[in-house]
């Protein structure tokens, strides 16, 4: 099946592999285009709430990893003169939990379609429990790989953030 990938997608999915030899199982060609490209998406950790977590090279030669609300684009899956830490780095913060996914989440609003307003990856030690970023958001969502940090709750915005 690999054989089949175009060349940038073949280097990208062995070089995930090396690391990963156990998600060989997962592995899926998309064709767009008439060009074949690799998707892999890993089932969620039992008992998580998020998931799957997806990595894919079929958008202008990057490598995309998703999980949650969040995904962000790679020149290379392992460290490059390109790309100094790779999408390796992400994956593995994910994977240990050293990351998790903070959606803010909107309802209600007569400007604003209900649904994520933004997500993005944040350290776990700065998980948020109040909505001081944006004003349209009034719930936060967090998820975590294993689940050890997921948690929802109604989080209105609080214009003054405390000094720390």
């Amino acid at each position: 099946m690999i054989q089949a990938l175009e060349p940038y997608s073949r280097q990208m999915v062995e070089d995930l592999f090396f690391v990963f030899p156990e998600w060989k199982s997962f592995l899926s060609v998309v064709t767009e285009d008439g060009l074949n490209f690799f998707l892999i998406e890993i089932s969620p950790f039992p008992g998580a709430k998020a998931g799957p977590l997806g990595i894919t090279s079929l958008h202008n030669e990057e490598i995309t990893v998703s999980f949650d609300s969040c995904h962000h684009h790679y020149a290379s899956v392992l460290p490059s003169s390109q790309e100094p830490t790779g999408a390796i780095t992400f994956i593995q913060q994910l994977l240990n939990e050293d990351l998790a996914i903070v959606s803010y989440l909107c309802s209600g609003d007569d400007l604003i379609k209900d649904g994520v307003f933004s997500g993005s990856a944040v350290p776990v030690a700065e998980i948020p429990n109040t909505n001081y970023e944006y004003y349209y958001a009034n719930a936060l969502r967090i998820r975590s790989w294993k689940g050890t940090y997921d948690d929802d709750f109604p989080a209105p915005y609080v214009s003054n953030k405390p000094n720390r």
